[in-house]
């Protein structure tokens, strides 16, 4: 029986890596059992164990308890975990400046699923080139404050690439956001040999089309991996109750201590130090807003 690390996943095929040799793996029907409420039974970044059945060809027998992972809802399995990727050890968020717009509803979801999986996140808002930074300020001063680190990049112009280089260095990161902000581009700029395909914006948004097709492990020259993820729209949260979303709002989880009620919603209830907060200034009125939307998601998946 061999160990090794999953890179690739392409239909029924895993791509295997084991004491630098890659093997081209099936999966063993009691594996894919064993996963009846996840819509793959392996996923990149999964360890697995396997026996080699010819040169290059094997069975994977067993997957071992992962460590991390960044799982969402899936939209095309109607009560199913969509896992996108395993073991890694953060999550980059990619947002742009604009081109697509930049969607903070969408950052905090990306941030609930990563800490929810076990993952640290970091922000990195690219395209700063369209856009005077001063302007993106509030950005780092909304996660910053939050204890995210945050980076300023541009792929086409070579902005803040040492600052993401440190960010990756030695790490195994996933690179999360919507199709065309520039995920690829940004690997490619660290990794130039990679080549990864890259497309413009335009023609990335049409129909649901995506530049990156296959999640894949990727080794990088300064040490660490990292994982192109194709974009989304939106990412609807596993196992996240509507009593949970609070905690996964620092600010907001604070503030709430101050509540009259010790199981307030911040959505209706009378002397709420939230709600106060947001009306006074002291809570960005975007941060309770995208709280809201997340919430009353969160009561719509648990009806389905």
């Amino acid at each position: 029986m061999k160990q090794g690390c999953v890179f690739k996943v392409e239909g029924p095929w895993s791509q295997v890596e084991s004491d630098g040799l890659n093997y081209r793996c099936s999966l063993r029907k009691k594996v894919k059992v064993a996963a009846d409420r996840q819509t793959s039974p392996v996923v990149v970044g999964d360890t697995v164990q396997f026996v080699e059945t010819s040169p290059g060809e094997g069975v994977i027998e067993g997957i071992l308890e992962r460590r991390t992972k960044l799982s969402r809802l899936a939209p095309w399995a109607r009560g199913k975990e969509h896992v996108v990727v395993a073991n890694m050890d953060q999550v980059l968020v990619v947002v742009a400046t604009k081109d697509p717009p930049l969607k903070t509803r969408l950052i905090d979801r990306y941030i609930i699923a990563a800490t929810n999986g076990g993952l640290r996140v970091a922000l990195c808002v690219n395209k700063i080139d369209l856009v005077d930074e001063g302007d993106m300020s509030w950005v780092k001063d909304m996660y910053g404050s939050l204890g995210y680190p945050v980076l300023f990049t541009s792929a086409v112009k070579g902005v803040g690439i040492d600052e993401l280089a440190s960010v990756l260095k030695d790490r195994k990161t996933v690179l999360a956001g919507q199709s065309g902000v520039g995920k690829s581009s940004l690997i490619n700029r660290i990794q130039p040999g990679l080549g990864l395909r890259i497309q413009d914006i335009r023609k990335a948004a049409r129909k649901g089309k995506h530049t990156t097709s296959w999640v894949t492990l990727l080794g990088i020259d300064i040490g660490g991996y990292v994982v192109d993820t194709p974009g989304i729209r939106e990412l609807g949260l596993w196992d996240i109750g509507k009593q949970d979303v609070a905690e996964f709002f620092g600010d907001i989880w604070e503030i709430g201590k101050d509540c009259h009620f010790s199981m307030c919603s911040h959505t209706h209830e009378p002397r709420c130090a939230v709600k106060t907060a947001v009306e006074r200034g002291a809570l960005d009125k975007l941060r309770y807003e995208s709280y809201l939307r997340i919430l009353e998601s969160t009561k719509e998946n648990s009806t389905r």
